[in-house]
């Protein structure tokens, strides 16, 4: 679906604004009534009051509420929309002053409630709030039907057609990641143009801030890799080939020559099996999860020990059933551990639970669980806090 195509619907889209400055009203009105699309605000200036309104009416197309409310907060009613089981749910963008102490936790927090987005309630985001609130419309409706096609996937076409939903966003998240790189790339060559040739001509603060420039451009050029990295798991086809796994702990450990060394590391396999396989995404999932183990890792030698096992399992019952044999991989290590409560989400996109004193994306084990769902097997981990973790996962034999 294109992101313009919300435009050709000549339907007005309603909007609940859920905001208490009657100047903010009036403005956002004005900006919405200028937009090429049809809408239709209504406005209440309490949680209370819009609790009511939801009550006695047809589920807008959109809330748009203000992080401060009279009687409470936009969370608040995002946790009453959400909850809402008998109604259709409403996707809801939080609005708010601009606070550089508090604007970076609320947008976590309200992200993470459910919100489908966030914005500061400056001139120019508020000017950019109609193309804001169409893409969250498009993005909710996309994420509703594939929400639906995962529900009713109890037959081998539904199957089908949510394999092609995702692999449409992956396309999209390839292309918008592809077309980053570009202008990152400029501002990564200026910043370093600027601190190389008139570094010694520089205030400290502006040096300063340009090393910060320079540092968040560098975060962002891996984040993009990563998300072209998970973009790409089941969208390219790989060539399933015999993989010698001893062959390619090796190449791993190459690559991580760098941290091993300069960790003191020490990353120790058995004898692996020659297996049939992706090479390419075995060969990721080996890395993201031995570079965790080196990289989450507090002790004075960091380890990380791989072992196998081969076992039977239970065949899918749309395979007839029955046994088939499959590969136990452990990745075992002695880092900081993971606590009891977070293991179940760990493996979710987005799901940061280290603070930022350790690098990293943030989407190293999603793109193992892409790549161990695309190979057919799971992926878990068992763990106790400041005892290391050891990493499960399978694979069929082929």
């Amino acid at each position: 679906m294109k992101c313009d195509s919300i435009m050709a619907d000549s339907r007005a889209r309603t909007i609940l604004l859920v905001e208490d400055e009657e100047i903010e009203v009036e403005l956002i009105r004005r900006i919405f009534k200028d937009d090429s699309l049809e809408w239709e605000i209504f406005n209440v200036s309490s949680l209370k009051e819009a609790l009511k309104w939801l009550d006695e009416n047809k589920s807008p197309s959109l809330i748009i509420a203000d992080y401060f409310l009279p009687d409470g907060s936009g969370l608040d009613l995002l946790k009453e929309v959400m909850g809402r089981e008998k109604r259709e749910i409403t996707p809801l963008i939080i609005m708010t002053k601009h606070s550089k102490h508090s604007t970076e936790q609320l947008v976590v927090r309200s992200l993470k409630s459910g919100a489908v987005d966030y914005v500061v309630k400056s001139l120019r985001e508020l000017q950019n709030l109609p193309w804001t609130a169409k893409r969250a419309l498009l993005e909710w409706e996309q994420a509703v039907k594939l929400k639906q096609a995962e529900e009713e996937a109890k037959e081998e076409e539904y199957m089908k057609d949510l394999e092609r939903a995702k692999l449409d966003l992956a396309d999209f998240a390839h292309t918008v990641s592809h077309d980053l790189r570009v202008p990152l790339r400029s501002v990564q060559a200026f910043t370093t143009l600027i601190l190389e040739d008139y570094g010694d001509t520089l205030d400290e603060r502006v040096r300063e801030y340009l090393e910060k420039v320079r540092e968040a451009g560098e975060r962002m050029s891996a984040l993009i890799k990563d998300i072209l990295t998970l973009s790409r798991v089941g969208r390219e086809f790989i060539e399933v080939e015999t993989v010698d796994l001893n062959e390619l702990i090796e190449e791993v450990k190459k690559d991580l020559k760098a941290i091993i060394e300069e960790r003191g590391g020490e990353v120790v396999a058995e004898e692996l099996p020659t297996i049939s396989t992706q090479r390419v995404w075995m060969k990721e999932l080996f890395m993201n999860l031995i570079d965790n183990g080196l990289k989450f890792n507090k002790s004075g030698k960091p380890t990380v020990e791989v072992s196998y096992e081969g076992r039977e399992r239970e065949r899918e019952k749309r395979k007839r059933g029955g046994k088939e044999k499959e590969y136990l991989f452990k990745i075992k290590d002695n880092g900081i551990g993971i606590e009891e409560e977070y293991q179940s989400r760990i493996f979710n996109l987005s799901e940061r639970l280290q603070p930022q004193e350790y690098e990293g994306t943030g989407l190293g084990l999603n793109i193992c669980q892409k790549i161990v769902d695309k190979l057919g097997g799971n992926i878990w981990v068992e763990s106790k806090t400041g005892k290391g973790s050891t990493f499960f996962f399978t694979i069929p034999e082929r």
